[in-house]
């Protein structure tokens, strides 16, 4: 008897927040149902009962600014009014009661500087980017390049 090779991939979860325009966050997101199957049962939550929810919070504070709850099905939302002179994080997570929320995902830290964005995953574009063309190198693995 022969072992079959499985090949599992292993979905990972995220969620990212992005400034899309002056005062609209685009928040997106991708978590596994299993784990939302796990939290109801350590909880002893019904998992039709479960209410997912994002909260828009101030990075530095912790406050609540705002919380949305998202229907079936939806992986993403856009928070509207959002300030320019205000640092943001957004969590995903399941709300056993009104009172209670349990994250289960955090975003990158929503920076902003005057009229552009920064965020802790990703260093912001250089203002010339889109104006310059560039040809690729390669390197091995060592780092050097080749010859």
């Amino acid at each position: 008897m022969t072992e079959k090779k499985h090949n599992i991939y292993k979905l990972q979860d995220k969620l990212v927040a992005r400034i899309l325009s002056t005062g609209k966050l685009l928040v997106y997101w991708q978590l596994q149902d299993e784990k939302v199957r796990f939290i109801c049962e350590y909880f002893y939550m019904p998992e039709d009962q479960a209410i997912k929810s994002l909260r828009l919070i101030e990075h530095g504070s912790s406050r609540v600014l705002h919380e949305a709850v998202l229907p079936q099905g939806v992986s993403n939302w856009i928070f509207k009014g959002i300030k320019p002179d205000v640092n943001y994080y957004v969590e995903l997570g399941v709300k056993r009661s009104p009172e209670t929320f349990v994250p289960l995902l955090r975003s990158n830290s929503i920076i902003q500087d005057d009229d552009f964005q920064l965020t802790s995953d990703q260093p912001p574009s250089p203002r010339w980017a889109g104006k310059v063309s560039t040809y690729t190198y390669y390197e091995n693995l060592e780092g050097s390049i080749r010859k």
